[in-house]
């Protein structure tokens, strides 16, 4: 094999996209009408690797001062796989390392997807952690898999039995402006005094970019807004990116019931892996009373690590 590594430049928009779209674990997030949204936040710096003429590899990244990350804008990224470069992965990271020495930078930063995506993360972990990378972040990422029986405990679906769902309807599509003005926006700033990643205007254009992959679940009762979740749909694993309730949804449990009956959705319609998330404070405590909501949903855990290496 003949390797060489490159930067990206707007030029190569449409080779990068479709490698995207027939790599072993890349998702629309990477794609670089997702990535590009808010280009102007981060000073991008993301690499392509070729075998001679053919594009094997993308590393979506940006730089920071004398340092290399998986692109922080967007929740993942690391190596990015075809059939080629998955059979190669040590000569790959070998000349992404190269190549970051090479530019005189003192760190690199990777954070591949999370394991239950795909199993072609976990080699890439091995190979990361056989190099010499360093684990420095830790999140308990919680996801259940549909392919196998989901078990939800009672206390959530008792719901279902005691009338307190009476009366609630799902509306799917793209009303996000309602869940951000109404639920989303307030709750956040009320109980965290923060604000969602994105604004209701990102969120609308991102939409209008990927209206197949961003949909968005309302729980509605006499006219009124309870609860909403922000679904993003990861070719067969489906991510909650976004879900939040009011405080009367919360005494209905709005947001299990969008849950459950989204689990239900998704089954059928074969996704593999619902992701619900981790539970993780900004310090990287867990969140107790989140991480039991989401293990009364039938979650399990899997640790989502990111790895350094300083040069």
């Amino acid at each position: 094999m003949t390797l060489t590594i490159q930067q990206y430049h707007p030029d190569l928009k449409r080779v990068w996209n479709d490698f995207i779209d027939h790599s072993i674990n890349g998702t629309f997030l990477l794609h670089r009408d997702f990535m590009d949204y808010h280009h102007d936040r981060f000073k991008d710096h993301s690499l392509l690797v070729f075998n001679e003429d053919a594009l094997i590899c993308c590393i979506p990244a940006h730089t920071v001062q004398d340092s290399i990350y998986s692109h922080r804008g967007l929740s993942y990224g690391g190596l990015i796989l075809n059939k080629i470069s998955a059979q190669n992965i040590d000569l790959v990271l070998e000349l992404f390392v190269e190549y970051v020495k090479g530019h005189a930078f003192a760190k690199a930063e990777l954070q591949p997807p999370p394991l239950s995506y795909n199993t072609i993360n976990s080699e890439i972990a091995k190979y990361l952690k056989n190099y010499g990378f360093k684990i420095n972040r830790v999140l308990h990422n919680q996801y259940v898999n549909l392919k196998e029986e989901v078990n939800v405990s009672p206390k959530k679906s008792i719901g279902y039995r005691n009338g307190k769902f009476d009366g609630l309807s799902i509306h799917k599509g793209s009303d996000f402006k309602s869940f951000w003005d109404f639920v989303l926006v307030p709750q956040l700033d009320s109980r965290h005094a923060s604000k969602p990643v994105h604004n209701v205007e990102e969120i609308e254009l991102l939409h209008s970019r990927f209206p197949e992959q961003i949909i968005q679940h309302n729980a509605w009762r006499d006219g009124e807004l309870l609860a909403g979740i922000t679904f993003f749909i990861k070719d067969k694993v489906v991510k909650s990116q976004y879900a939040s309730s009011s405080l009367k949804g919360m005494k209905t449990d709005a947001v299990g019931f969008i849950y459950m009956e989204a689990m239900k959705e998704f089954k059928e319609k074969g996704f593999s892996i619902m992701d619900y998330g981790p539970v993780n404070e900004r310090d990287g405590a867990i969140n107790e009373g989140l991480l039991r909501f989401k293990k009364q949903l039938g979650c399990v855990e899997e640790e989502w690590k990111r790895w350094v290496i300083e040069l």
